[in-house]
This record gives C-alpha cells, structure tokens and sequence, in this order.
C-alpha cells in the first residue's frame, strides 16, 4: 500500500439521471470516505424516477443541483466541477459504490508525481466482484477506446502504473491540469468523453496513475444498456470526433482505414463465432438497424467536423508533445484490431 500522503481538498461529483436505488448506494459510500475534507455534489439531469427527490430526502446535507432537462453526462459533471473550489475532483458514475478508502487511495497515488494529473481505480463489476470492469482505458488507432482488464480476474492489475487514462466511471483529476486543460466536451453528451479528456492530457504533457489499491464497484451501463443503439451511435460518433480534434491529418485520414478494418473483423467474429460487442448486439438487433447507426453516427460527425477542427486548433494552443511521442502512446497503451473486435 502507499505511505500516508498529505490530505487535499476533494470535491466528488455524481451525475444522476434515473438511477434508482442505485445512485442511493452510491452517495451514501461517499458519505462513507475515510478521506477528508471530502464534498459531495449530486448533479441531477431531470430524473423521472423520483431518484432527485429520494436523494433530498435521505442526504439533505448534500448539495444538489437539478437541471431543468438532460444536459448529457459531461455537461453535467462540468456544472458540477465548476460548482466549489478544490484540490481535485473525483467522478463517479451513479451506478458506482465506493470502498471506503477508494479516494484516500486515488489521491495517494496521484501525490506520488506533480506530473499526473488524473488517477485511475480499480473498477470491479458489481454483481461478480471478481471480476473487473475496467482499471483505466487502453486506446485503438480509428479513436475508439476499451475498458483495460474487462472481464478478467479482479486482481490481474495489481501494480501502480501509469495508463492512458482513467475511466469516468470512477477517477480523480488533478484541479490544476483541468484548469489547464478543460473540463469535458459538452457536444460528446455521452460515452468517449474521458478518452477525449484522455487525449488532452498526454498532448500537453500530464500523465494517468492507475492504482490497484482504489476500488469501486459498477453496474456497468445501468442507464443506457450495454448494447443500445443510443450507446452505439454515441460511442461511434464520439470516436470519430476525438480523431478530428486529437490526432494529426494523416492519423486522422487512417482512422478510416481502422475502423473499416475493425468492422469486417467484428462482423466476421459476430457471424461465425458469436464474439464480441457486436454479437451481443446482434442478439436483440438486425445487422440492419446496426449499418443504419454507424451511416448516422458517420453523418452527425461530418455534421460537427467544422465545430471540432475550431476546438482542434484550441488543443494545439496546449500541446506539449511531438507527433513522435503520440505514436508512442498507442505502442505503451494501444490494443490490436483484434482484441478491439473481440471487446464486448
């Protein structure tokens, strides 16, 4: 375990659209943290299960923020950054349940280097605890990005190291790289936004600090489902704008390439081996509907192309890195177009 670090002031921030009883069990192992001085804000995207008021109700104490419709995720978790002053700042999707040492732990590791400006934790699935969610992303050439660890034996990543980046679903930033930086980009709505933020981080030089030693516990993708059409067109959309904005023309021009190349391998694991993400979906979904979200997801990208090359020149004002050690992030952090399509 790492030594005793110096406290610092944490904000924690929950965004909760229907979670239910779920979103309850999250706030109360915040409430729950041995780490102080600690700060909960619950920032509510017009629920219609009466999750908002049953959260009022029994943490009266907390602050709450209620928009008026549904911001999507990373407007919401921006509101609720920019809502109190901190040292850092912890997400937490509100589906997620904290150990009660998971923050001390995060914000151990984040103080062992000035130059890591987020920490990822150990996320284990919720129902199989033995079993892992993610333990921060690995990254693919066309922009899309997978959960490290998925699947796998709860105690396979069991050492402090740096990764890509840390999942939204249970991370700690750095106050002064978000400054830096900024917060998440609100037109993402849902899904990729952490590995946009991701990218950011590496070009203006920050780096990510996984540590084993953090634990949360998710129920993964309780708000949209795993293998929607909602969660398809975001997270094909969202990958493809994180190449507009991130990655150099010629990346930009072979990420097409990639993800061709993904496709026909997803489609061949589907059809003659039942594997992969695309299979799962294919289970409740025609292949049809399956092409009619990716021309729509490739539509609403050239949609936002212009939009995304003004936030592109904004990230080169803060790039610190060369193409040369880009390159090298996806041979430290990258995965091949083969786990890709066996990702599920």
């Amino acid at each position: 375990m790492i030594q005793s670090a110096k406290p610092g002031t944490v904000l924690a921030v929950v965004v909760n659209y229907n979670g239910g009883d779920l979103v309850l069990q999250c706030v109360g192992s915040l409430l729950c943290q041995t780490h102080q001085p600690l700060e909960v804000v619950v920032v509510d995207n017009a629920s219609t299960d009466g999750s908002s008021t049953s959260i009022r109700n029994k943490f009266p104490n907390i602050k709450l923020i209620e928009n008026s419709r549904n911001t999507g995720w990373g407007a919401a978790c921006n509101i609720g950054m920019k809502s109190q002053a901190s040292d850092y700042i912890v997400l937490i999707n509100n589906d997620a349940v904290l150990d009660q040492n998971c923050i001390l732990e995060m914000v151990k590791a984040i103080e062992l280097d000035p130059k890591y400006g987020s920490c990822a934790s150990r996320v284990l699935l919720h129902d199989r605890r033995d079993r892992a969610e993610v333990c921060g992303l690995l990254i693919y050439r066309d922009g899309s990005s997978c959960a490290r660890g998925r699947l796998g034996p709860a105690n396979r990543y069991h050492q402090l190291e740096e990764v890509f980046c840390a999942s939204g679903c249970c991370s700690l930033f750095r106050r002064e790289m978000i400054d830096e930086i900024g917060t998440y980009d609100a037109d993402f709505f849902a899904y990729g936004d952490d590995t946009d933020l991701g990218w950011r981080q590496q070009l203006a030089g920050w780096k990510c600090i996984y540590t084993p030693h953090a634990v949360a516990y998710h129920a993964h993708s309780h708000a949209a489902g795993s293998y929607s059409d909602f969660k398809g067109f975001h997270v094909e959309r969202n990958r493809i704008l994180i190449c507009i904005k991130n990655f150099p023309l010629s990346w930009l021009l072979l990420s097409f390439f990639y993800s061709g190349y993904r496709y026909l391998y997803q489609w061949s694991l589907s059809t003659f081996k039942k594997q992969g993400a695309l299979a799962r979906y294919r289970e409740r979904n025609s292949l049809l509907s399956g092409f009619a979200i990716l021309a729509k997801a490739h539509w609403s990208a050239f949609k936002n192309f212009s939009l995304m090359w003004r936030k592109r020149r904004e990230i080169e004002k803060i790039k610190r890195i060369s193409n040369r050690e880009m390159a090298r992030l996806f041979e430290r952090f990258g995965i091949s177009t083969r786990e890709m399509a066996s990702y599920e």
